[in-house]
């Protein structure tokens, strides 16, 4: 793996659980269903019946699947376009036969609206976070070795464990004791619980994050043990050996750039909806709860 797949991957990660999205793009495609000539003519660039797509619509859709160009080339404009007259002959012939009045399709755009509007403001709020500088970029160098100047090519064996949390407690003990896969495998055949295994090469920036905490500080040989969150089991991840593979900063600083202004847009928004959710009154209740509970400010 090149380095600069490492870097996506870095990145990725620190972005996992919150995607900044532009909007410009689904709003623009969302304006397909309205009806009447509003663009100027020198922007129209198709007519189906009396709805007219704009050239900005055609802009939008490829904006929002960028590879598209890629695999297109020349002709993704037009091919787009293609696209776009099918969806509003499709959308008009649906209106005909009255689907737009279905409930399942009524509560889809009441849903889809609202999915618009909140990441349009997420994408507000993301974009508040400043881009880091210099300083940053060396500060998270420094603190984190094990994806930098402590980096490493695992070879791990990973054996997914199926019984109860409860039943694998002194089996636990005796697993992060083991100073050896092999006496790991030994520990585990004996105990007759349902497993399977395998093995996989992994650098470090592709090892989960709170995994790979845990397996920087372990030399080969030794495991962790993973429990399951639902209670179902555990995966005891072992070190069959490592390869030392250190990047510099210079090599890494675009890359942790990027992760660092990734992880500010996401806690950007983790702030914002904080605060809103402290200045709201909510009212919910469980499924198949008759009373209601509220809370909030």
């Amino acid at each position: 793996m090149s380095f600069a797949d490492s870097s996506r991957l870095i990145h990725r990660r620190l972005a996992s659980g919150f995607a900044v999205l532009s909007v410009g793009a689904l709003m623009a495609l969302m304006a397909c269903s309205k009806s009447g000539g509003g663009a100027p003519a020198s922007q129209v660039v198709a007519k189906v019946n009396d709805q007219e797509i704009s050239i900005h619509q055609v802009q939008a859709m490829i904006e929002a699947q960028p590879k598209l160009v890629q695999q297109l080339g020349e002709q993704t404009s037009e091919r787009v376009l293609d696209s776009l007259i099918e969806q509003e002959l499709a959308a008009q012939a649906a209106k005909q036969v009255g689907l737009d009045q279905t409930p399942a399709v009524v509560q889809t755009l009441v849903l889809s609206q609202r999915e618009v509007l909140a990441r349009a403001y997420q994408d507000q709020l993301a974009s508040k976070a400043s881009m880091p500088n210099d300083r940053d970029v060396e500060q998270y160098y420094q603190s984190h070795p094990e994806l930098f100047e402590k980096r490493r090519l695992y070879r791990l064996q990973e054996v997914a464990i199926n019984a109860p949390a409860a039943e694998l407690a002194q089996l636990k003990a005796q697993v992060q004791g083991a100073k050896s896969v092999e006496a790991v495998n030994a520990l585990l055949q004996k105990s007759g619980v349902s497993q399977s295994a395998r093995q996989s090469d992994q650098w470090a920036e592709s090892v989960p994050m709170n995994l790979l905490k845990q397996l920087a500080g372990k030399q080969s040989g030794e495991s962790v043990w993973v429990d399951r969150p639902d209670g179902s089991g555990a995966v005891v991840v072992s070190i069959v050996s490592t390869e030392a593979g250190p990047v510099g900063l210079t090599q890494t600083r675009p890359a942790i750039r990027e992760a660092v202004w990734a992880l500010r847009r996401k806690q950007a928004v983790q702030e914002g909806m904080r605060v809103l959710r402290e200045q709201a009154k909510i009212t919910r209740q469980a499924v198949g709860a008759s009373k209601p509970a509220s809370s909030g400010a």
